[in-house]
């Protein structure tokens, strides 16, 4: 999960319950999920940027969808089959939501989108 303090920075929160600042400057984190053998479909959110990415770590095997209900358009972004990290992009803005395959084990899961070189 993320939030926003008041100075207008994002925090995560881990998944010991501890939070820390998120300090890329070349990533805005949009969304972050944590859970553990569960399928499930994520909220629906919101990417203005023509780049973002998924990133995960987990204990076991996983999947993830992304799927746009405006267009219908769906694809697969990582499928993973044991304990690991990896990351996938997506080059297209809207509205998306993330469809989660857990087999066992726990994840955690961020979404980021790319901030434009100033």
């Amino acid at each position: 999960m993320h939030a926003i303090d008041e100075n207008g920075r994002t925090v995560l929160l881990n998944e010991d319950g501890s939070w820390q600042y998120e300090n890329s400057k070349e990533w805005r984190v949009v969304r972050t999920y944590m859970g553990d053998s569960t399928d499930k479909n994520t909220d629906l959110f919101e990417i203005n940027e023509p780049q973002w990415r998924v990133r995960v770590s987990t204990e076991d095997s996983v999947s993830i969808y992304w799927h746009e209900p405006s267009s219908g358009n769906q694809d697969d972004l990582i499928d993973m089959g044991s304990k690991g990290s990896d990351e996938s992009y997506v080059y297209k803005n809207g509205s998306f939501y993330l469809e989660i395959f857990a087999s066992s084990g726990k994840y955690r899961i961020v979404v980021e989108e790319k901030i434009p070189a100033e």
